[in-house]
């Protein structure tokens, strides 16, 4: 019986991570644990079910290596237009991409006030792309940016962080500097602390007087997902049934993922996942050569495009890429 539990909670703890999704990468990553398709029913689903049906992509790849995008939202569109959930701003990108023989799985994020060309709509930051052309332009983007094929995406709500962090009673981040948002005047202080609900979404949102802007954001949500991803393995959780079903409650209405995700890949991204080391997962963010401001008065980072994509060439080959501004692997 303990065991039936055990496999239990790991089932659920895979689709929560799951379910985390663009801000929990790490949880992505740990989708692995579970090969059992017991919890796959319940995600809401992307309109116009896969990406088959995008123009000019990259060329499948030999092997079947696995690419997925991961889009964090402050706000979830209860219908999403055309695939998309067009009218909303990206507050955080990242691509996961695991080898075809699952000997590394490498994490980009692209930080939101990226200057980029968007495919019909010019210049403009990248995070607008959700907003101008739903899931299809952002995937377009990025498909264009990394030169890698997209093979599944998730959107997923911030709000998503202030439940599972609140059900988890509380994770611990390593906050590097007290900045103060100089719109609120909150601030964080420096060192180990333990956040939870308004307190942990405040966190991952601010990118106001933190010294390197949307950067040390990113920093930010990398440390709330080894905190939630650390919390989460506690023997206190995985053996409490009742935490691990609230918390998939509570998470069930904030993640939308492509159709083949939500049902038939499922068990395949899962096993291709699963067998990646851990010492075998890496993060990584997009270079940048500094700010900028556009004619229209935007401030932006002017994203490295050719470096970003010499990295993701690398990483592609089976090599180790020059980035920086590498994360701990949790």
């Amino acid at each position: 019986m303990l065991c039936a539990m055990k496999v239990r909670a790991v089932g659920v703890f895979a689709r929560v991570l799951l379910a985390v999704g663009a801000l929990a990468v790490v949880a992505a990553l740990a989708l692995g644990w579970v090969l059992t398709s017991a919890f796959t029913g319940g995600l809401a689903t992307l309109p116009g079910g896969s990406l088959d049906g995008l123009a000019n992509r990259p060329a499948e790849e030999p092997g079947d290596p696995l690419t997925v995008l991961l889009i964090g939202t402050d706000s979830r569109a209860d219908e999403p237009e055309d695939g998309g959930v067009t009218g909303q701003r990206a507050d955080a990108m990242m691509v996961l991409r695991v080898a075809p023989d699952s000997s590394r799985a490498d994490l980009i994020s692209l930080p939101r006030d990226s200057w980029v060309d968007l495919p019909g709509h010019g210049q403009a930051k990248a995070n607008a792309a959700l907003a101008l052309g739903g899931v299809p332009l952002t995937t377009q983007l990025v498909e264009t940016l990394t030169g890698w094929r997209v093979d599944h995406v998730a959107v997923v709500d911030f709000t998503a962080v202030r439940e599972i962090t609140t059900q988890l009673g509380g994770v611990e981040v390593d906050n590097y500097t007290n900045a103060p948002d100089p719109r609120t005047g909150r601030g964080f202080p420096a060192g180990k602390l333990t956040l939870a609900g308004d307190d942990a979404l405040e966190f991952v949102r601010q990118r106001y007087g933190l010294p390197n802007g949307d950067l040390d954001r990113i920093d930010r949500q990398q440390q709330l997902i080894k905190g939630i991803v650390a919390k989460t393995l506690t023997g206190d959780t995985l053996a409490n049934p009742n935490r691990l079903r609230l918390i998939l409650s509570a998470l069930g209405t904030h993640a939308t993922v492509d159709a083949d995700l939500a049902g038939p890949a499922f068990n395949r991204v899962a096993a291709q996942i699963a067998a990646v080391p851990g010492t075998a997962r890496t993060f990584y963010t997009a270079p940048t050569l500094g700010p900028g401001r556009s004619p229209d008065g935007q401030s932006y980072l002017v994203l490295d495009t050719t470096a970003l994509k010499a990295a993701c060439a690398d990483i592609a080959a089976g090599r180790t890429p020059t980035l920086p501004n590498k994360a701990p692997t949790p």
